[in-house]
């Protein structure tokens, strides 16, 4: 409408196919979703639900198993998806983002962290100079608080922990200043700390950048620590969407209901079902 502001990410009405066993087999259904330039939105549903394979499409992955049957995935106006594959390529890594669930297979294990930030930053980068891109490097490590970033640049990353390859991936994912990160359940096997402390750094460097986000995730509590908004995933469609506040505390859909109740709460033994005001008094 006129004097509004698009949307940064644009879903309409989108389904699409897996090909299984010679057929096709439609696992996303008529999905439409909205997200807002600085937004946090989670996608959230069981395993199954749909949840990865619609971060695929948003990050324009094109694969030869998988075919969109109907509607279009727009990222600032660009149908990701009709457009030439060079844009898409300039476009991730440099204004789309990833942080995948499992960091270490993710890092290429021959390449130390320096060259992998060279790697990214001298594709969609190209005018650093040497000097400035190790500045870079160093400054990027440094704000997602990883110990001596200047000696971890000469490491491999299996010489890292969990919770530090994953600051390594988090960092990567922003060296471009990217306009929107996807995030795939990435706090999944992190001790309570470290996924504390992940979080922590999520919400402040998306906030100070200005960076809208797409957090994948069955955790319906982390969800509710990062995400202003949230859409609810079943069986291959979007059931719920709205404020996180507003669906914690009075939820339409059954199926959101009932992974609420499921979420646990220390007034209670283990096994019994929970209501929404523990997830809740996170959000407000």
């Amino acid at each position: 409408m006129t004097g509004e502001a698009r949307p940064l990410l644009q879903l309409r009405a989108v389904s699409a196919d897996y090909r299984l066993q010679g057929g096709w087999q439609r696992v996303l259904r008529d999905i439409s979703l909205d997200i807002d330039a600085g937004e946090s939105v989670g996608l959230v549903g069981e395993s199954g639900s749909g949840k990865s394979t619609l971060a695929s499409l948003v990050l324009g992955e094109r694969r030869g198993d998988r075919r969109i049957v109907s509607g279009s995935v727009l990222f600032d106006g660009i149908d990701l998806f009709d457009a030439n594959r060079s844009v898409v390529q300039r476009l991730r890594g440099a204004r789309l983002a990833f942080v995948p669930q499992n960091c270490g297979a993710s890092l290429t294990p021959t390449m130390h962290v320096a060259a992998l930030f060279e790697e990214t930053l001298r594709r969609h980068r190209p005018g650093l100079s040497r000097l400035a891109l190790r500045a870079a490097i160093v400054a990027l490590l440094s704000d997602v608080r990883l110990a001596d970033p200047a000696a971890a640049m000469a490491r491999y990353p299996h010489q890292f922990s969990g919770g530090q390859q994953q600051r390594i991936a988090l960092a990567l994912a922003l060296s471009c200043g990217p306009d929107l990160l996807v995030l795939d359940e990435p706090t999944t096997g992190l001790d309570p700390i470290i996924r504390r402390q992940i979080i922590g750094l999520l919400k402040e460097l998306c906030r100070a950048r200005g960076v809208a986000m797409l957090f994948v995730s069955h955790d319906l509590e982390t969800v509710a620590e990062l995400c202003s908004r949230m859409a609810v995933m079943h069986a291959g469609e979007i059931v719920e969407v709205g404020t996180t506040a507003a669906i914690f505390s009075a939820a339409r859909h059954e199926y959101t209901q009932a992974l609420i109740d499921a979420l646990p709460r220390l007034d209670r033994p283990p096994g019994g079902h929970v209501g929404a005001d523990t997830a809740l008094r996170k959000v407000v």
